[in-house]
């Protein structure tokens, strides 16, 4: 599997890369490839997503955070530097045709990334990765043609006080946290990137080891 770190890139920039990728996946021209980014602050909203779901629109208009309704899944999250985002690019007709299994893939795969970094975090009967009851990775994912792209974002060392004045996935009972504030200090994004990239390809194999869908 082939990896590309975009690095710090705009969150449009970063869908036309995903798209290109996709793509030429799709067409056979490129293999499975995870691409990481972090992001310039924004608010994305998923294809449920709910503008009323800000609420404070003047918050983010006196720092000049664009809304930019996305392709993905879900609903409303924030984007930021220090928050890592992984987007997968991966042909799923070649493994297995069920969403939801891949949607538990992206979760047990940051929850053993971040359990490596010291984090408690855990999966519950809400999607997302938790820690300590509050939400610190947040998913929101599409697929054409059985090829995946956007993905899963978590909050490593950004600032967390701009999801006080959003209602993070439409649910206003959402405590919002990052590894930064769970562990008291930052971490840095080199070791997280590693971390992550080495659970990803470990996981893929095991969660998909023997499974082979129709193509």
């Amino acid at each position: 599997m082939e990896v590309l770190d975009l690095g710090l890139v705009g969150y449009s920039e970063a869908l036309k890369r995903q798209e290109d990728l996709l793509y030429k996946r799709i067409n056979g021209r490129v293999g499975d490839t995870l691409v990481l980014a972090e992001h310039h602050p924004v608010i994305s909203l998923g294809r449920v997503g709910k503008r009323e779901s800000i609420t404070s629109e003047s918050f983010f208009e006196g720092k000049g955070t664009p809304v930019i309704v996305s392709s993905r899944g879900g609903e409303i999250t924030y984007h930021a530097p220090g928050q890592l985002v992984l987007y997968p690019i991966i042909d799923l007709s070649r493994k297995k045709r069920d969403i939801s299994f891949y949607i538990d893939f992206l979760e047990k795969t940051a929850v053993n990334s971040l359990k490596r970094l010291a984090v408690e975090a855990e999966r519950t009967t809400r999607r997302g990765v938790w820690t300590k009851g509050k939400k610190i990775a947040f998913i929101g994912i599409a697929l054409k043609r059985w090829v995946t792209f956007h993905g899963i974002a978590v909050n490593i060392n950004c600032d967390i006080e701009p999801f006080s004045y959003i209602h993070p996935c439409g649910e206003s009972d959402i405590r919002v946290t990052s590894a930064k504030e769970e562990l008291g200090r930052e971490i840095p994004m080199d070791e997280v990137k590693r971390t992550f990239t080495e659970e990803f390809e470990k996981d893929l194999r095991l969660e998909y080891a023997g499974m082979a869908a129709l193509v």
